[in-house]
């Protein structure tokens, strides 16, 4: 056989294997009820590490086939056969766990999922509805501009829903008594990733919260003394009994959680809760889109609250008991 009969041949048989793929996608795509019940009966099966794999490229098919959006889709092929989704399907199992012991509590179908992490941005921009690629997830949403980190009185304040754009104080990193100015034409609301679209965001990266982190435990005195956050807003720290792995693109957190949500009852607003640092290796962001994106501010900078934040008053209080 010569090579262009066996080039032929092997483009034949691509091109089965593509249209047998394409007829499974669609199969699939009429009964998203499958889904659920391929998702939990593999739960059994992929405890084992060397099985993760299997599950992180079914995840991949999965999202592909649910996925709505034609820009999305063209990310999620592109990056598909790369180490970028390798923590896939290690992030899905850990919020398969959490998803599932806040369904037995008494919220809404429709929740607010607080996500706690280490983060900054770095080295690529993606496409904004990147963080939101399944319809599970109907926004993600920003506090911190770029470039800056966050104080851990920001993330008790934005769990409990409390924190408003008048709450922003930004301060020094090497000096943390001296305020600073605010970004200029800082917008009077926070940044919304579904009103961004197909605009272009840094890519942000999360890493766990460590077992004795400063953050989560300022986190957790503040909730000792002031409450807990209300029925509908779900708190998930980024916490593993042993860190297993460094940083992971967000994106990749966000898909993993609207895969378990779509097994689960909710649909979900994300609210990051995280520093957005430019930790580039290389040329950093431009500030000046940045800006034009929603804003950025100098290097060393860390948005904070008022020191007078979690003073309550007798009307607070009594909306702190009545939510518990």
């Amino acid at each position: 056989m010569n090579s262009d009969q066996t080039g032929k041949k092997q483009s034949d048989v691509e091109k089965q294997k593509d249209e047998e793929e394409e007829e499974e996608e669609e199969d699939l795509a009429l009964h998203p009820i499958l889904f659920k019940l391929m998702l939990h009966r593999m739960m059994h099966f992929m405890l084992m590490k060397p099985l993760l794999t299997s599950l992180g490229q079914t995840l991949m098919k999965i999202a592909v086939v649910m996925c709505k959006s034609e820009t999305v889709l063209k990310w999620l092929r592109d990056n598909s056969p790369a180490e970028y989704f390798s923590n896939l399907a290690d992030v899905f199992l850990f919020f398969k766990e959490k998803i599932k012991e806040e369904e037995k509590k008494n919220h809404d179908n429709r929740v607010d999922i607080i996500f706690v992490a280490h983060g900054a941005i770095r080295d690529v921009m993606i496409p904004a509805c990147c963080l939101l690629p399944l319809p599970s997830i109907t926004d993600v949403v920003l506090y911190s501009p770029w470039n800056c980190a966050t104080s851990a009185d920001v993330s008790y304040a934005l769990a409990t829903g409390r924190l408003t754009p008048s709450h922003r104080v930004f301060i020094s990193k090497t000096d943390r008594n001296h305020k600073t100015p605010a970004p200029d034409k800082l917008p009077n609301r926070w940044n919304s990733m579904k009103e961004a679209g197909e605009k272009m965001i840094p890519n942000i990266f999360v890493s766990p919260l460590l077992p004795d982190d400063g953050v989560w435990k300022r986190y957790e005195s503040l909730r000792e003394k002031h409450g807990s956050p209300g029925r509908n807003r779900i708190v998930i720290p980024f916490k593993f009994p042993e860190v297993t792995f460094g940083s992971v693109p967000f994106s990749v957190v966000s898909l993993a959680l609207s895969l378990v949500l779509l097994t689960s009852r909710f649909t979900a607003t994300v609210h990051l809760d995280t520093c957005l640092s430019d930790q580039s290796q290389g040329k950093k962001f431009d500030p000046e889109y940045l800006r034009s994106q929603y804003a950025c501010t100098p290097n060393n900078t860390i948005m904070t609250v008022p020191d007078d934040m979690f003073i309550e008053s007798w009307f607070d209080r009594f909306r702190s008991w009545f939510n518990r």
